[in-house]
Parts: C-alpha cells; sequence; structure tokens
C-alpha cells in the first residue's frame, strides 16, 4: 500500500489501537476520541476503531480504568493506520518478542505508523525506526539514546514525520498528531471543526518545541521566574523592559539576563517578544479581530512591530499566517453549530 497522506479521501480507513497493561490512557483516548469526533462532524464513518492486544484480553490502563480489547494478535485485520501508545507499561514490552515480531509483520502492510509518547521506543525496538526522525517524551530522552542510537532522536519536537512513521513527544501531543492526520486525510475545515468540538486549539505544528515557554515556566524552581512570568501573562501589554521585568523580580538586570538563559535559553527581552508573538497567533488563529488591535491586545503597540516579529521568527505576515491557520475560513454554520 502507499500512503494517502497529502489527497483528501472519503475511504474509511481501519485504525488500530494497540493495548496493554499499564498503557497512557490519554495515548489510547486522545488520539480515538480525534477520530471518532471526525465521524460525528463528516456525519458518515471515515475512521473504523479497532483495539488489539497481544492474546485478545482486555487491559488496565495506568489510570486502573480497564479497556475492551477487539482482537489479538493472531487475529489481526489490514488496517490503514496503526497506533502504538506509550505509558509505564512501555517497560515490560520492550523486550516482548511477540509485538516486535508483530509489527515487524503489519509493517509492510500499512500506510501509517503512529508512535504515541513513549510508544515511539516499542516501535524503535522492533527495527522499525533506525536512521528515522522520530521523537518521544521527553523523560525518556536519556533511555531513548542510549537504547536506540541509531535513531534519529529530536527531543525538542512535539511531533515527527518520517515517511511512514509518525511520533509524538506525548499525551496532549497524541492529539495533536491526529488532527494533522485528519486534517492531511478531510482537509483543514474538517480538522479544525474536530478541534472546536474537542475544545482544543487547532494542532500545534510539530515543529514546535516541547519545551515550550509555559511549560518551561511552570516547572522553573525559581519562584521569582515563576511569578514574573505570571505577571508577563496577566499583563502583556505592559512595557516589560528588562529594567521592568527585574523590578518586578526583585533581582538586578545582570543576574535576571542571567537567570532567564539558564531557565529558557534565552534573553528576557527575546522571551517576552515571544510570549506576545503567542498571544498574537492565537488572536490570528481563532478571532477575526483587525490586524492592528491585535498588535495591541497582543503586547505589540504597532503594527509594524508585530510584522518585524512575525518576519524574524517565522518568516510570514501576520496576514499570511491568519490565511494559512485562521479558523475564519470554517463556514459561519459549521462553526456555530459545533462551538
Amino acid at each position: 500500500m502507499t500512503a494517502n497522506t497529502h489527497n483528501q479521501t472519503n475511504h474509511l480507513r481501519q485504525v488500530l489501537i494497540l493495548g496493554f497493561d499499564d498503557v497512557l490512557l490519554m495515548d489510547v483516548a486522545g488520539p480515538a476520541q480525534v477520530f471518532g469526533s471526525t465521524n460525528k462532524i463528516l456525519g458518515r464513518k471515515v475512521y473504523e476503531i479497532t483495539t488489539i492486544t497481544e492474546d485478545g484480553s482486555d487491559f488496565v490502563t495506568d489510570t486502573g480504568l480497564t479497556l475492551h480489547s477487539d482482537r489479538s494478535f493472531d487475529t489481526t485485520i489490514v488496517a490503514q493506520d496503526v497506533v502504538i501508545p506509550g505509558g509505564p507499561g512501555v517497560d515490560q514490552k520492550l523486550e516482548s518478542a511477540s509485538l516486535q515480531n508483530f509489527l515487524t509483520i503489519i509493517e509492510p502492510q500499512i500506510e501509517r505508523l503512529v508512535s504515541i509518547c513513549s510508544g515511539s521506543l516499542l516501535t524503535a525496538s522492533a527495527g522499525l525506526l533506525e536512521g528515522r526522525k522520530a521523537t518521544t517524551h521527553w523523560e525518556r530522552t536519556k533511555l531513548a539514546a542510549r537504547q536506540f542510537p541509531n535513531v534519529d532522536w529530536h527531543m525538542d519536537k512535539i511531533f515527527t514525520q518520517d515517511g511512514k512513521f509518525y511520533c509524538s513527544a506525548g499525551v496532549t501531543t497524541g492529539i495533536d498528531l491526529a488532527l494533522s492526520l485528519v486534517e492531511a486525510d478531510h482537509g483543514r475545515r474538517t480538522a479544525l471543526a474536530v478541534a472546536r468540538e474537542m475544545v482544543v486549539f487547532m494542532q500545534r505544528q510539530g515543529g514546535q518545541s516541547q519545551y515550550s515557554a509555559p511549560l518551561r515556566a511552570q516547572s522553573t524552581t525559581s519562584k521569582r521566574l515563576t511569578d514574573l512570568y505570571s505577571r508577563i501573562e496577566a499583563d502583556p501589554t505592559a512595557s516589560w523592559s528588562v529594567k521592568d521585568m527585574a523590578r518586578v523580580a526583585g533581582t538586578t538586570e545582570r543576574t535576571l539576563h542571567r537567570d532567564f538563559k539558564r531557565e529558557f535559553s534565552q534573553s528576557p527581552s527575546d522571551f517576552v517578544e515571544g510570549r506576545r508573538l503567542a498571544i498574537a497567533r492565537t488572536y490570528l488563529e481563532h478571532s477575526r479581530k483587525p490586524i492592528k488591535e491585535i498588535a495591541t491586545l497582543s503586547g505589540f503597540v504597532t503594527e509594524q512591530k508585530m510584522r518585524r516579529s512575525f518576519m524574524k521568527r517565522l518568516g510570514v505576515l501576520p496576514t499570511q499566517y491568519r490565511n494559512r491557520f485562521g479558523e475564519h475560513s470554517l463556514p459561519i454554520t459549521q462553526l456555530s453549530s459545533h462551538s
């Protein structure tokens, strides 16, 4: 088979989701919900979701909830898409000859092999990611590099694609990846409608970092940086010069600069510009507000400053970004019926 990831299709796609004890519930439920919601949005079944375990037994997720298995490895069906989730149970499966053999046998028959979170390690254990671009959850960085050194790991990406092999960094990024597959199959309008149905942002792009500013800010051990980040988020239109930030953080400008370099790998000014850019992108994607108003709301103050930032960091103008990613391209009737 050849992958149909660039042309919209109306054909029914069989989606096979691997199950095992201690699998991360969100890694299974997130992509399954995206595909199920697509069926609802389109008003017809375009994805048939099937769960599979080694012996066909039901499996217990990391939350303690038990999920039903439809098939076993021996009674599997031909599927276009296979989803390999991650979770604590991955460690018990890394040496599973049965699983490795199963993945090796089905790989030539499928169009997309989708690894979620630490599920990438299971795919790698079968030798299917050798020399290929891949990612996994940041907590598995050392293990991945040590056990699978021939995989081209991109740990700073939330999801990757190398031919028919897709990987996501984990948990909610599995939703991002699934939405990108829906967009490839049925177009951006459908994917946007599914995102609205699930009340999530239209998927983050795969090139975005899983070490994003908000995640880093909430995980930093520095309370003054966490408090400062919260103040910037709450009032991005303030001047936020380095002097202002140092005053709010109760430190010197030199120390603040050193702290930001250590925690965020960028200067305080670059950090603020990045946060304003993120706010502007959200407005462009999810509102019809004029560009001038968005520049004000996001803290850029002037359209010119916002245009310069977009060109420097994204290589496009704000209007071009909106034309590509803005949900305003959805028909009003579709927007209102799924909001």
